[in-house]
């Protein structure tokens, strides 16, 4: 389950990257404390499934994209 959070986690990282954007837009995004969006980044605590839809939505990206090559 480890691999799969951190996979995740290098995928929004990544794709943030790509766009430009930082902890701080997630912060904004999700409404969630520094430190957790931190851990979420980090792969030590898991994204919620409604967090990921919305940094996705948010993003102009399909959500399943964070999911791919995740095996």
């Amino acid at each position: 389950m480890t691999a799969t959070r951190e996979h995740i986690a290098a995928e929004v990282r990544a794709e943030l990257a790509r766009q430009g954007k930082g902890r701080a837009f997630l912060v904004e995004l999700l409404d969630l404390d520094p430190s957790t969006v931190s851990g979420r980044l980090s792969g030590k605590s898991a994204f919620r499934g409604e967090e990921l839809l919305a940094i996705a939505e948010a993003l102009g990206v399909s959500a399943s994209q964070f999911l791919e090559r995740v095996a």
